[in-house]
């Protein structure tokens, strides 16, 4: 059977997404009750984690891609409504929500700020935005194991492809504090979340990696099989540690901010 493109998420990123939900979640701290937005929702991990949390309130998730909306997703809490849109032009009147938050969504847009913009714009005044994203250079040690040993073996290529994959518009937390102070909110905040990814062995790693990143993906699938088969050698002994194959558990973390629309 064919994985949709559900299922390759699920698979290298959706669990890892949900842990982080909990505690971005946590760092929000939304109200209680009324309408939350999930922009950029994927498969419905923050989506269904402020469902859960939040029971009576009517929880939005809005996405690109109609295939990360399933239908298992909608069954999931009686509270979600799912609707597939555009980031940078939200289909929903001004001040609809009382909550608007995005999950590993800004750092792959063209234009964050006219994202931000929208979800202000659906946010009624005193409502919160928040936004959470991966620290690719110095938080995702999983896809670090293989860049480093890709930008080694690979060469100008291997460094190009680092480059690329780290290369992000907003880079730390002071550069997202900015962005939402550029926004216009107020009462800013901002975090750095760390969760563990747990891997059964390395092809449980492997499995994931593969699917974490199409940069990644389709440069270790161009590559002759001699220099592939080095590049993922080398990864397999970063991430053995010296020791045999089994479960390994690595620190991921994201930068999240938070902010408030002026009244």
């Amino acid at each position: 059977m064919n994985n949709t493109i559900a299922d390759t998420y699920e698979i290298a990123m959706g669990r890892w997404s949900r842990r982080l939900s909990r505690s971005f979640l946590d760092f929000v701290a939304a109200p209680s009750c009324g309408a939350m937005i999930d922009v950029g929702c994927g498969t419905g991990s923050l989506t269904l984690a402020a469902a859960n949390r939040y029971p009576d309130a009517r929880i939005v998730g809005i996405d690109l891609i109609p295939d990360y909306l399933t239908d298992t997703l909608r069954q999931e809490a009686a509270n979600i409504e799912l609707k597939t849109g555009d980031a940078s032009s939200l289909p929903f009147d001004d001040d609809s929500f009382d909550t608007a938050c995005s999950q590993l969504l800004l750092n792959d847009l063209d234009d964050p700020a006219h994202v931000l913009g929208e979800m202000s714009r659906v946010t009624k005044p005193g409502g919160k935005i928040a936004a959470s994203v991966w620290d690719r250079s110095g938080g995702l040690t999983f896809i670090r194991l293989f860049l480093d040993a890709a930008a080694i073996l690979a060469g100008i290529e291997g460094e190009k492809l680092r480059q690329e994959v780290f290369d992000v518009p907003h880079k730390n937390e002071e550069d997202f504090y900015d962005l939402w102070a550029d926004g216009g909110l107020q009462d800013i905040k901002t975090t750095t979340l760390a969760i563990r990814m747990d891997f059964i062995d390395f092809d449980d790693y492997w499995q994931s990696l593969m699917g974490a990143h199409s940069l990644i993906r389709a440069f270790f699938n161009r590559q002759h099989a001699e220099l592939a088969h080095d590049i993922q050698h080398a990864t397999r002994l970063a991430y053995l540690g010296g020791k045999t194959d089994g479960r390994r558990s690595l620190v991921a973390s994201a930068m999240a901010v938070c902010g408030t629309v002026p009244a």
